[in-house]
């Protein structure tokens, strides 16, 4: 289990395994508040350029031809 996985757990355990009341959660105080969500805050998503897009895409449908004639 990774850290955000035991901060998510404990989450749903003190909010009696209610995922919408996680979600609702008032008690901002929390240091773990900002991870209730089992997503890490302070990692940003990555952006990507349209030509590394379109690279992922030909990579994805190569993969998906090869595993569908495999």
């Amino acid at each position: 289990m990774t850290p955000i996985q035991a901060i998510r757990a404990k989450c749903l355990d003190c909010c009696c395994d209610q995922v919408n009341e996680v979600k609702l959660c008032t008690a901002e105080r929390c240091p773990l508040h900002p991870f209730r969500l089992g997503k890490n805050p302070n990692i940003k998503p990555r952006e990507y350029t349209e030509e590394q897009r379109e690279a992922m895409r030909q990579r994805l449908k190569k993969a998906m031809e090869a595993k569908n004639n495999g």
